[in-house]
């Protein structure tokens, strides 16, 4: 078995549900040996689990915003350079697995094949901003196979981003995350996707390097037996208002559907798991 760490980025948004996943996911991730956190905003009191610090990056979400006229936007792109970039700066371990924070793994699940070949799982999703993106990071950056590297996480590999980041930074003559900033298109609301560049730049350069699998996973906004049964990965994002901190604002707002399914995930997190 190959040794890994795992490393979440936790923006405001995602600190009521981060100890969650991070308990859930200690139990079904399999082969870890770290756990990393990084928010500018706080640090994390759990056990067994370690706080990154903002200087660990040569850049921090000031400089981010600086570079973007679409400002709304700077965190989630501050986010993805901060994703892609803890792996290649750290040298605990070859590999990283990257896991959004809104992330559970219902089941035991490994990471790497009996022939510890690493694992990309992948999805059905299709965004071209994504790709044209890509092309104008860097011309030989494309479309590398018809299934997306966007799954709610990434097992990241230290020598494949170093490759990557090179090429760039000898085109452009620049720093890579210098480039990748340049390159947004600010008019657009989902400009980049750091699983997306790292999974088609792998698949194109690295050839046979990963397998390739498809977990059965879901973006759900009430959580439950039958959920956590039937699927090997869900996720609870933000945006579906129905986290228990979303309890209040879907009361005062009349939001009922909402509001039930918040108190209904505020029990299942701190009675079931």
């Amino acid at each position: 078995m190959v040794d890994f760490d795992i490393f979440q980025t936790v923006g405001p948004k995602d600190f009521s549900i981060i100890k969650h996943t991070v308990n859930t996911n200690k139990k079904n991730i399999t082969g870890y040996k770290n756990i990393n956190l990084f928010s500018e905003a706080r640090k994390f009191n759990y056990k067994e689990v370690n706080n990154i610090d903002s200087d660990f990056f040569p850049f921090n979400l000031e400089y981010v915003e600086r570079k973007l006229k679409n400002k709304k936007r700077a965190g989630w792109v501050y986010a993805q350079l901060v994703k892609m970039y803890y792996p290649y700066l750290q040298n605990k371990s070859d590999y990283v697995l990257v896991v959004d924070s809104d992330v559970f793994f219902t089941k035991e699940i490994e990471f790497f094949d009996q022939n510890n070949k690493p694992y990309f799982t992948t999805s059905d999703e299709y965004h071209k901003p994504y790709f044209s993106h890509m092309l104008r990071v860097h011309p030989d950056f494309i479309r590398a196979n018809e299934k997306s590297g966007i799954s709610h996480h990434m097992l990241f590999n230290k020598e494949i981003l170093g490759s990557m980041f090179k090429k760039v930074e000898e085109y452009h003559g620049k720093s890579f995350y210098d480039v990748y900033l340049d390159q947004i298109d600010n008019d657009e609301e989902s400009p980049s996707a750091d699983y997306e560049i790292y999974f088609h730049y792998a698949l194109n350069n690295f050839e046979d390097f990963y397998s390739i699998r498809e977990l059965r996973w879901k973006n759900i906004n009430k959580l439950s037996k039958k959920e956590f049964t039937d699927f090997e990965m869900v996720s609870l994002p933000h945006y579906a208002g129905t986290r228990p901190n979303d309890l209040l604002t879907n009361l005062t707002q009349r939001k009922l559907v909402r509001f039930f399914k918040s108190i209904n995930n505020f029990f299942y997190l701190n009675l079931k798991l």
